[in-house]
This record gives structure tokens, C-alpha cells and sequence, in this order.
């Protein structure tokens, strides 16, 4: 993996890691699981952590989270995995809505291909956005 793959991978870990304590609590994965619509009964949430959790301590670390995250990914999404994505950046006090601000930053930041400044408020540009400045993203 590259540094820059490497570091992508940290910068969505700590995303999940909600608590900083440098691994994915059961909680922590059942929250993922939530924020992007994935219906995953406890059950399920353990038989994730074992599947992932090498060293057998109930938490997914970051070198087990690398394991995870470097196998091939499907490059097709459903659009309730495009929303699920977009409700981890979701606005707290405004569902469904992500800061116009949130969203440049985002396709700045993450993702293999990482847009420009100029790249993401061109895109963003191009969407409806309020007086507020939020972009509803269920209209997409």
C-alpha cells in the first residue's frame, strides 16, 4: 500500500473511532453500520468484529482495519450506500442536509481520487444549495 493509501485509511479510521481511543468498539462499528443503513443485529456486529479482530481483543485496531480496507472494493454503489455515505457528513441539526462546506471538504479530503478545491466547488457549484447554506441530498 501507498503512504497515501496508508494515510486515506487512518483519516477514515479515526472517522469511525468516534472516542480516540485508536480502535472500532463493537458500538462504534454498530453505529457505522447504522449511519450507512446497513440493518446489522448484534449478532451480526460480533461475527464482524471476529471476522476482523485478529489478536482476539474485541476491537478492530488499525493494522486489522488496514487488512480490511486494502482488499478489493466494489467500485459500483447502490444509492442507499451513496446516502449512507453522505449520513456520516450529515448536518445533526438538519437530516437528510450536509453543509455545502462539509461536502467540498469531504471530496477534497477523502476518496482515491481527491478533487481540487476549485475541482469540488465547481461540482458543488452545480447542486442546489439554501440560503443556509445545506445541500439536500436525498434530492439526488
Amino acid at each position: 500500500l501507498s503512504a497515501e493509501e496508508i494515510s486515506e485509511f487512518r483519516e477514515i479510521f479515526n472517522l469511525v473511532d468516534k472516542d480516540g481511543g485508536g480502535s472500532i468498539t463493537k458500538v462504534e462499528l454498530a453505529d457505522l453500520m447504522d449511519t450507512l443503513g446497513i440493518d446489522a443485529s448484534p449478532e451480526e456486529i460480533d461475527a464482524m468484529i471476529f471476522e476482523i479482530d485478529q489478536d482476539g481483543n474485541g476491537d478492530i485496531d488499525f493494522e486489522e482495519f488496514v487488512t480490511v480496507m486494502s482488499r478489493k472494493v466494489n467500485a459500483t454503489y447502490t444509492s442507499d450506500q451513496v446516502k449512507g455515505a453522505f449520513k456520516v457528513f450529515e448536518a445533526q441539526a438538519n437530516p437528510g442536509h450536509i453543509k455545502a462546506e462539509a461536502l467540498i471538504k469531504a471530496l477534497c479530503t477523502y476518496g482515491t481520487e481527491k478533487l481540487t478545491e476549485d475541482q469540488a466547488h465547481e461540482l458543488v457549484g452545480q447542486l442546489e444549495v439554501d440560503a443556509a447554506g445545506y445541500i439536500n441530498y436525498s434530492d439526488y
